[in-house]
């Protein structure tokens, strides 16, 4: 593990306690080299070296115990208000080998009727296995290693549905950042299967795997007429979703998905126009954006959260508290590029949101520094998105050589034939030579025009930069200008 990211990462409740019990067990060396890492990340071992002139061994050694107790800790930290039923689980073993065999039997039935309270497959899979062995030469022996089938056959159907919902999520994201047919049919596909396996089993784990892609698809894409499985309507959807979050507020796997569906719940209120329940699941989410940022990496795409948060506060007019919420604690949540949209959003919110406060500086080394931390070649709608944005920036700030040596590298780019689809494209690059130098006397005219072809283009699928207005950006800066 990267110790020192998570020291880092730790909760300031966390560091001290941690520290805490280093001081008590008289590890103050460790102590001090825990409190320089969370001081100075950068470069604590020189620092913890020189400051206790430690031989390279000595410090290896301390090095190591320290990430066994931080591991240790973030171990014990783990909590269930289930883990009695689970211990009791992996006792199934000991009880039998111990007590006679109505004594076992009548343990395991009570243990499963806690199991099937939280429709818990693999402990019932050990349940049925136990009783089924304690049945072998009786008549209830086929009924146990029946059940123990079904057990088997239903962990494998989770384990597929949670596959095929990591599946659904890898193609939204290709889609959204490549705009390809293939990972929209994808996406369209693992909905069917996901559909498929959830009507197999009468369970609510199953359910509310299915709701996190169809809500989400309801929400994000243009789901097809002939698609093969059932949509249920979103109300619905929402209706059942929390139904099953309330019946089992104690058990982690569903208390753990709540956010998710309030993400879910914000975005329909936003999409809908219902500016007040809309308001309260922005604060709530607002509240969690670092959770949500952070806790979704291998699940739904909660990054869009933030191009919301954008236009919410663009929408109740509060820029000034979204570039606060920036330089106060946004700034300071570290997205790691491996998943390449989470990264990309959110350096484009933030690119977003300085454009419209005014500081075009600011913009361009977001966009600069983010077309050079990541490839994004290859991802040809987003690619484009931020070189447009980028050229934008530089004609803001009246980098006339920047502006110029990108919008000729946009031209070459989408002279390709695989590029007829951005005719929209060009229009935009023509708004931006008005911009850089257009005649006065006809460039007021000229973006007009442009920009209204512009607005009639830049629609459906690939629609780009649909956050910036450019009546507002370039319109009405002329008027102020003339």
């Amino acid at each position: 593990m990267d110790l020192y990211k998570i020291i880092s990462q730790l909760t300031e409740e966390e560091y001290l306690e941690i520290h805490a019990n280093f001081l008590t067990n008289k590890a103050e060396k460790t102590a001090d080299f825990l409190e320089i890492i969370r001081s100075n990340p950068e470069d604590p071992d020189k620092d913890f070296i020189k400051k206790h002139d430690i031989s390279p061994s000595a410090f290896y050694v301390l090095k190591s115990r320290l990430n066994q107790r931080i591991e240790t800790y973030l171990l014990n930290r783990l909590g269930d208000s289930n883990l009695h039923v689970m211990r009791r689980v992996l006792n199934v073993g000991d009880l039998m080998a111990n007590n006679p065999r109505e004594i076992s039997v009548a343990a395991l039935r009570r243990l499963e009727k806690e199991l099937l309270k939280f429709d818990f497959p693999y402990g019932l899979m050990i349940v049925y296995k136990a009783l089924q062995n304690l049945h072998a030469f009786d008549d209830k022996y086929i009924y146990f290693r029946s059940h123990y089938n079904e057990q088997v056959a239903y962990a494998v159907a989770m384990d597929k549905a949670v596959d095929l919902v990591i599946q659904f999520f890898r193609s939204y994201d290709n889609f959204y950042m490549g705009r390809k047919d293939k990972d929209y049919n994808d996406m369209i596909r693992t909905m069917e299967k996901i559909d498929n396996i959830t009507s197999l089993y009468e369970s609510n784990r199953l359910s509310l795997i299915k709701y996190i892609v169809h809500i989400f698809a309801k929400l994000f894409i243009e789901i097809p007429e002939t698609i093969r499985c059932e949509v249920e309507d979103l109300e619905t959807m929402f209706d059942k979703s929390f139904e099953i979050l309330g019946e089992y507020k104690e058990d982690s796997f569903y208390s753990n998905l709540n956010i998710l569906f309030n993400f879910y719940r914000f975005i329909h209120f936003e999409n809908n126009g219902v500016w007040d329940k809309s308001k309260i699941y922005f604060e709530i989410l607002d509240y969690k954006i670092e959770e949500l940022m952070l806790n979704y990496h291998y699940s739904a795409n909660t990054s869009l959260f933030l191009l919301r948060k954008f236009i919410y506060h663009k929408r109740t007019q509060t820029m000034d508290q979204l570039i606060r919420d920036i330089e106060t604690y946004i700034d300071q949540i570290e997205i790691e590029p491996y998943r390449l949209n989470f990264f990309t959003t959110y350096h484009l919110f933030k690119a977003f949101s300085y454009f419209s406060v005014g500081n075009y500086k600011k913009v361009s080394r977001i966009l600069y520094n983010l077309r050079n931390e990541v490839n994004i070649r290859k991802m040809v709608h987003l690619d484009l998105e931020i070189k447009l944005f980028h050229a934008l920036a530089y004609v803001m700030l009246k980098e006339f050589d920047l502006a110029n040596q990108l919008i000729l590298s946009l031209q070459r780019q989408l002279r390709k034939d695989s590029m007829k689809i951005y005719e929209h494209a060009k229009v935009f690059i023509k708004i931006l030579n008005v911009a850089l130098g257009g005649r006065p006397r006809t460039r007021m005219k000229n973006l007009q025009n442009n920009i209204a072809t512009w607005k009639e283009l830049n629609k459906g699928r690939y629609e780009l930069l649909s956050l910036l207005d450019l009546e507002e950006i370039f319109l009405q800066q002329e008027v102020v200008d003339a």
